[in-house]
């Protein structure tokens, strides 16, 4: 038969809180029990010890969180100064580059103003020469003028002279009748050159008008628009050298500018680092503040869990069996019930309902009937309940006869084997295998390289020989046992049962190495409260665990070695 191993219940954070059971209600002695004074005085200490260190750890839990919640406020106002410092770089980055991008526009525009400039200037000297030759132009075309009329007078003088030539070359012609043919011919030939005169005098004539009109105006507006245009020229020049001068300044101080935010992008990432830095401290605080408050709670629980577990502080007068029972609770609902006693049950409310101390219920249980019970403690696993009167006390001891013969077997298993262990250690303490010190030693020493972690005392090379002939069998000998463990009064597990019956035995690399591998402490609830109950037994229900693996029941009974409380051996069963 192969049998694998679980942990009794799935890891928790050791700040788990144990159970702090309300205290009894103060009766009197039971018949024929008288109580000793100083038994009574006892009790009465251990309640005082547990209320004042309950009281001192809530306080100091609820310090702890405070801080914690504070530390969280800076650390979220860190992280936001962070992200807008962050912002701020971007934004100064964006700037740089911007200004940069407006240094090189700047550039180009005083570059181009420059170009511009000494255009102009070119384009002023050209204007001077066309002036000047306009200027020049206007004084030869006065001077043509006047030559032009010269010439007219003088081409009139010939024309008028030729005609006369011609006249008097004509009168001759006739005097001289038939012998006059060449005078004829002077004649005709004096008036044709009369003739071309005129029109010479009429060609220059026309000339000389176009040349003092409108060309003689045109070439004057042309000087005198290219003297005007002088100073124009001559302003845009100055215009062009101021603009690349301002460009110039310009891009200087783009580039000035981008230095600027370059040193504001470098400030404002050292700034955001540094807030980062101190928001990750921040972090690092609340989390040391968030397990103070759960050490502050843990010690607490722990501590209690030790006292209630003692026989002097232990305050059940009845054992306890751990059920899941429906119950209607008068008009609230629909709740559980979670273990049941002799004495009364631990409830679990339906939501919404807030009983106070002293309040009487009514409930209706699955399969049990009607009962009246009276609120006498809260706890964080629900409302711990007395039986109200004697029709209640008959019901639930009816149905614990059922609860009990269920239990029996199993809890004779454990106590059988809590004895087993406890002779096998006395046994090895009077071989002087093992000294008595290294038994109880509770130095636990870490192992490296293993999570979660697990751990080494002086005892476990003798425990790992002695332990398992005596739980294997246990977890053999009914098919619905989970596991079965050894543990110190701490919750630490030196040895685990092996996996399956035919595993090497000790001395085997493989065997060791499994075993190395669960040495654990289990210190939560369930593990301190069994781990350190001096009761008979202690019967616990085992959650569900993360993996969805069922819930088991567990039976605990205390291992002593000559009477001295050792720890418990934890037998978990499949319900």
């Amino acid at each position: 038969m192969r049998l694998s191993f679980r942990p009794p219940h799935p890891p928790r954070d050791r700040a788990d809180t144990v159970e702090i059971l309300p205290p009894l209600p103060v009766v009197g002695p039971a018949a024929g029990e008288p109580e000793r004074d100083v038994d009574r005085a006892g009790r009465d200490a251990v309640d005082r010890v547990e209320a004042e260190l309950v009281r001192a750890a809530r306080a100091v839990g609820v310090a702890a969180r405070d801080g914690c919640a504070e530390t969280a406020a800076a650390a979220s106002d860190a992280a936001a100064l962070a992200r807008n410092l962050d912002a701020l770089a971007a934004g100064a980055g964006a700037a740089g580059a911007r200004s940069l991008a407006l240094g090189a526009a700047a550039d180009t525009l005083s570059g181009e103003a420059d170009g511009l400039a000494g255009v102009l200037v070119q384009a002023a000297r050209h204007l001077e020469r066309t002036d000047a030759q306009s200027r020049v132009l206007e004084t030869e075309m006065a001077e043509a003028a006047q030559d032009s009329a010269r010439l007219v007078e003088a081409v009139a003088t010939l024309a008028r002279q030729a005609n006369r030539l011609a006249l008097g070359a004509t009168v001759e012609a006739v005097r001289a009748g038939t012998g006059g043919g060449t005078l004829w011919q002077m004649a005709e030939e004096f008036k044709l050159l009369s003739a071309d005169a005129a029109r010479a005098v009429e060609a220059v004539r026309a000339l000389n008008r176009r040349l003092s009109g409108p060309g003689a105006v045109a070439a004057g507006s042309v000087a005198t628009s290219l003297a005007g245009l002088r100073p124009a020229v001559a302003t845009a020049e100055a215009a062009a050298q101021a603009q690349a001068s301002a460009a110039r300044h310009l891009a200087g101080t783009a580039q000035e500018l981008f230095a600027a935010t370059d040193i504001i992008d470098r400030d404002a990432d050292a700034a955001a680092a540094a807030a980062r830095e101190a928001a990750r401290r921040m972090e690092t605080a609340r989390s040391v503040g968030a397990g103070v408050a759960g050490l502050a709670g843990g010690l607490a629980g722990r501590t209690v869990a030790s006292l209630r577990q003692a026989e002097i502080g232990d305050r059940r007068e009845h054992d306890r069996y751990p059920v899941d029972l429906a119950v209607r609770v008068g008009n609230w609902g629909l709740g559980r019930v979670l273990d049941v006693s002799r004495g009364g049950l631990l409830l679990a409310p339906p939501e919404g309902c807030a009983a106070p101390v002293g309040a009487r219920l009514s409930l209706d249980l699955r399969g049990l009937g009607r009962m009246q019970v009276q609120v006498v403690g809260a706890s964080p696993r629900g409302l711990h309940c007395a039986l109200g009167d004697a029709a209640s006390e008959g019901r639930m001891r009816d149905a614990l006869v059922a609860i009990e013969e269920e239990n029996r077997p199993l809890i004779a298993a454990a106590t059988g084997g809590a004895a087993a262990v406890g002779t096998a250690l006395e046994q090895v303490l009077a071989e002087g295998r093992l000294a008595r010190h290294a038994l109880f030693d509770t130095t636990y020493r870490p192992v490296a390289g293993i999570e979660p972690p697990h751990y080494l005392t002086a005892a476990v090379p003798v425990l790992e020989d002695i332990l398992p002939p005596i739980l294997e069998p246990l977890l053999l000998a009914d098919p619905r046992t989970a596991f079965c463990i050894a543990v110190d009064r701490n919750g630490y597990a030196p040895v685990h049962n092996r996996a399956q019956a035919q595993a090497p035995r000790a001395g085997d690399p493989a065997w060791n190495a499994l075993h190395a591998r669960q040495r654990r402490l289990y210190d939560d609830r369930i593990g301190l409260s069994a781990a350190r109950s001096t009761r008979a037994f202690l019967v616990q229900a085992c959650p569900q665990d993360e993996a969805g693996r069922p819930p088991l029941r567990e039976v605990a009974s205390p291992i002593r070695v000559h009477g001295r409380h050792w720890g418990a051996l934890r037998m978990g069963f499949r319900i």
